[in-house]
C-alpha cells in the first residue's frame, strides 16, 4: 500500500499519526498541496485562527503550544492540525518549526481538486481521516467512561 499510518504515543495528551508514503503518493500529495520551507522560529499557524489545513513534517521538528505554552513536538512524517481540517473550526493551539524545517500543506480546496482529479488518492486520504477521528472519538470515550 502506498499509505500506511500508524499511531505514535508521546505526543502530548492524543495521539499522532506517524505516515509512511511511498514516492507515488508523496508526489501526489505534494502536486495537490504546497510544500512550506519554514526557519527555525517560524509559526506554521496562530492559535485561534481559521483553519481548514492538515500539515506533514517532511524534515525538521515543529512544536504545538497552547497559550504560549509547548504541549508537544512533532517530528518527520507526523501529522497535525486534522481536527481543523475536519470540523474547519478555529485552531486550538499554534504551530512553530523549532528548526528549519520542511512541511506540506494541504487544505480543503486541495483535496477536493484531488478528489476530482485523482480520486484513488483522495479516497484514501479521507479513510486516513476517518481513522484519525475514530482513534480521537475512542480515546474521549474512554476519558469520559
Amino acid at each position: 500500500m502506498a499509505i500506511k499510518v500508524t499511531w505514535e504515543k508521546g505526543y502530548g495528551r492524543l495521539p499522532r499519526m506517524q505516515w509512511s508514503l511511498e514516492d507515488p503518493a508523496l508526489e501526489t500529495f505534494a502536486r495537490f498541496g504546497v510544500v512550506h520551507e519554514l526557519t527555525a522560529g517560524e509559526d506554521v499557524f496562530e492559535q485561534g485562527r481559521h483553519s481548514d489545513a492538515l500539515y506533514l513534517v517532511l524534515e525538521g521538528e515543529v512544536a504545538i503550544l497552547k497559550d504560549g505554552q509547548e504541549i508537544a513536538r512533532l517530528g518527520k512524517s507526523i501529522s497535525f492540525g486534522e481536527m481543523g481540517l475536519l470540523l474547519g473550526r478555529p485552531r486550538g493551539a499554534a504551530a512553530r518549526a523549532i528548526v528549519d524545517s520542511r512541511i506540506l500543506e494541504l487544505c480543503q480546496g486541495d483535496i477536493d481538486q484531488m478528489l476530482e482529479q485523482e480520486p484513488r488518492w483522495a479516497a484514501w486520504l479521507y479513510r486516513v481521516l476517518a481513522e484519525c477521528l475514530a482513534e480521537y472519538l475512542a480515546l474521549a470515550a474512554e476519558e469520559g467512561a
